[in-house]
């Protein structure tokens, strides 16, 4: 399976849920009764990721598990995660692939007899409403007389946008991670946040624990989006959080954020000039590349102002649109976006805007 996370919310994803007893801990509680009692989950473990097909796996954080029977039973259950931040419309053909490209492995690794169950589960997190049906037989033309020919093929879906917060339960990892993707995406994500973070207090300090708190502040830095969440906001709620606590843990944090807020820069700023790149390349004109270099600076110029916008307000981000609109240098945009997280203020930020813009 392909390890490229090219997204934050796959990169946490796959850090927390990458770890059996988090991946136990999650199943138990959100799996159907009747499907969790049947299963030994001290006994579920993590699945080579060549296991799956690489050239089917379009989703780097599908993970399957293996977990075996209760009462001694032969055989073992496959659990299949699909991670979404959008609605995926084509899923349900997708898991049926996933399931007859288990079994196919299952049979070469020399296994014989009735194939093993598979149970997958698809965890939702996104703005929109989840509206894929929940069987592939429901994908399939309706004939009645022909439908049993039409394989079920349920999977089980959770969708923590839809769960009360007293509903999103579990041990601190668990816990925060569930709350964190609830909230990821909406408008009350920094209000919320310090009630998250310091959950965090629970966690033992060993280096699970750090690289849990590593992984989840380097994800709210680059994945919350400036107009949810502003490194400001998300200091002051690690400083709320993680006050009267170990020091050097506080300090560790904070070096956390900054660097997920510059990688969060690096990566959009990349996105902006390999679009400007690609549109080039496409075009195979001169006209094409201005137009793909041109696009890619725009990019630069508007995550350096939703920057600004979070730091320093509205009035702030408008005076400094058009002296941006002056800078036409790539390297000169990136300066740009490192200093609105150091400026002081925003009198201070168009002071130096004015100065680079000349």
């Amino acid at each position: 399976m392909a390890t490229d996370l090219n997204n934050p919310h796959d990169r946490f994803f796959k850090a927390a849920f990458g770890r059996a007893d988090i991946a136990a801990e999650f199943l138990q509680r959100y799996l159907p009764p009747e499907a969790a009692v049947v299963l030994d989950w001290t006994t579920l473990r993590t699945e080579k990721e060549a296991f799956l097909d690489p050239n089917l796996t379009q989703h780097p954080t599908d993970l399957l598990y293996a977990v075996n029977l209760c009462g001694g039973e032969k055989g073992y259950v496959h659990l299949l995660f699909e991670h979404k931040s959008y609605v995926e419309s084509r899923i349900n053909l997708d898991l049926l692939r996933y399931r007859v490209r288990i079994w196919e492995q299952w049979l070469k690794d020399g296994n014989s007899g009735r194939l093993p169950v598979i149970i997958p589960v698809v965890f939702y997190h996104g703005a929109d409403r989840w509206s894929v049906k929940r069987q592939f037989a429901e994908t399939v033309v309706a004939i009645p007389d022909l439908q049993r020919y039409v394989p079920t093929c349920e999977y089980h879906l959770v969708d923590v946008s839809k769960y009360p917060d007293e509903a999103l339960r579990g041990a601190v990892i668990l816990h925060v991670t569930l709350l964190t993707f609830k909230y990821i995406f909406r408008e009350e994500l920094g209000e919320r946040l310090p009630g998250i973070l310091a959950l965090l207090r629970e966690l033992e300090k060993g280096s699970s624990g750090l690289d849990f708190i590593q992984s989840l502040l380097r994800y709210l830095a680059q994945a919350a989006g400036t107009d949810r969440l502003s490194e400001t906001t998300l200091r002051q709620a690690v400083t709320q959080a993680l006050s009267g606590g170990d020091e050097t843990m506080m300090t560790i944090a904070e070096q956390w954020v900054q660097e997920g807020w510059q990688k969060g820069w690096q990566e959009g700023r990349q996105e902006g000039r390999q679009e400007g790149r690609q549109e080039g390349r496409q075009e195979g004109r001169q006209e094409g590349r201005q137009e793909g270099r041109q696009e890619g600076l725009d990019s630069e110029r508007q995550l350096v102002l939703r920057l600004v916008r979070k730091r320093f307000g509205v009035a702030v981000m408008e005076h400094s649109r058009a002296l941006l609109k002056t800078i036409t240098e790539s390297a000169v945009l990136e300066e740009l976006g490192e200093e609105v997280l150091d400026c002081a203020d925003g009198e201070a930020w168009l002071a130096m805007l004015t100065r680079r813009a000349r």
